[in-house]
């Protein structure tokens, strides 16, 4: 890719206005390597609030049809799903993905990690790789692409506090949920969920400062300001709808969602937590329904939580979840699927 090639990708996506002579020399110097079927170029987001974050795109070697937003779930890095936006891209989607600021290599977002909370991911953090993502569907010639904003746990349900979600046409949450304690099926889930938001995040802040990544199971740490709102929302019974400091924007919502639980999540994402974040969007004018995957479905052992974006089960899941969605929603697609290999 040559530095006017470069320079003209990243002015899809970011108006050339915002990027100081720093964050063009960073555009520049993390291309990705030669060779691939598409390009991919890592650049800087900048938040309302100042912060600089760190991005992936992608886009396919012939014109896009639309553009996808991939929302990681907490404390998760992008390039964990660098394998599902390569293949979303050689369908014909232009992609991006994210750091949010104290992960990753967004870790130095010039904001004190223990400040960090999940409305900072979900209100500037996610609101910047939205408006990057509009800009590229109104980089076109034409008129403006569809687009899809693809979210993993937090990465779905923090479209129900996302400004300008009306503007999205259509969404896939995986795993996405309203986690209250009480919404886990058996007793003993419920009381471990209890323990978990109400007893081990805060011994986990009081003596470490945060979440360790090993406290969680693995994965990054989680920042403080986080972790307490974790906890706390974990204790409503609308998750972060019943707290009157957030302002819940799914009413808006004018899109088609398709919400998809894991029927073997058992610990971050149980059916009913699913059906919570459906029930957010009720009132709104656009459709939100509940879609339910399993193990048996796929021929595979297991899923979990973070299978569905793992390279050996997406290969079974990942065409699933966007031909339902192409045949909701045909502005989303061109051209009939082809059989390619994920590279």
């Amino acid at each position: 890719m040559t530095h006017t090639n470069t320079q003209d990708l990243a002015a899809r996506w970011i108006a050339a206005a915002n990027m100081t002579p720093a964050m063009r020399h960073l555009t520049q110097s993390f291309e990705a390597a030669p060779g691939l079927p598409h390009a991919e170029l890592d650049l800087c987001l900048t938040t309302q609030d100042g912060v600089l974050l760190w991005a992936t795109v992608f886009e396919p070697a012939t014109p896009a049809h639309a553009v996808a937003l991939v929302a990681p779930a907490t404390a998760v890095p992008r390039h964990y799903y660098r394998a599902f936006a390569r293949w979303l891209c050689a369908r014909g989607y232009a992609v991006l993905t994210l750091d949010y600021r104290g992960i990753g290599e967004s870790r130095l977002a010039g904001q004190p990690a223990r400040h960090i909370s999940m409305r900072d991911w979900m209100q500037q953090d996610l609101q910047a790789a939205l408006a990057a993502v509009h800009r590229r569907a109104q980089a076109t010639v034409d008129t403006a692409l569809p687009t899809l904003w693809i979210g993993h746990s937090l990465g779905g349900h923090a479209l129900a506090q996302t400004q300008g979600l009306e503007r999205v046409d259509a969404a896939i949450g995986v795993a996405a949920q309203l986690p209250f304690w009480r919404l886990w099926p058996r007793w003993h889930q419920r009381l471990g969920a209890l323990f978990f938001f109400g007893f081990w995040l805060h011994l986990c802040v009081r003596l470490f400062g945060g979440l360790p990544g090993w406290a969680l199971g693995g994965g990054e740490d989680l920042p403080a300001a986080a972790a307490r709102d974790w906890s706390r929302w974990g204790l409503m019974p609308g998750y972060f709808t019943s707290d009157p400091t957030v302002e819940v924007t799914a009413h808006r919502w004018a899109g088609t969602a398709h919400l998809w639980a894991i029927s073997d999540d058992k610990v971050f994402g149980p059916r009913r937590a699913v059906e919570a974040l459906q029930q957010a969007f009720a009132g709104a004018p656009g459709v939100a329904e509940l879609r339910q995957i399993s193990p048996a479905d796929l021929g595979v052992r297991s899923i979990g939580h973070f299978g569905p974006f793992r390279r050996k089960i997406g290969e079974q899941l990942w065409p699933r979840l966007l031909e339902e969605m192409e045949s909701a929603v045909p502005r989303l697609r061109s051209f009939q699927p082809r059989n390619r290999s994920i590279p």
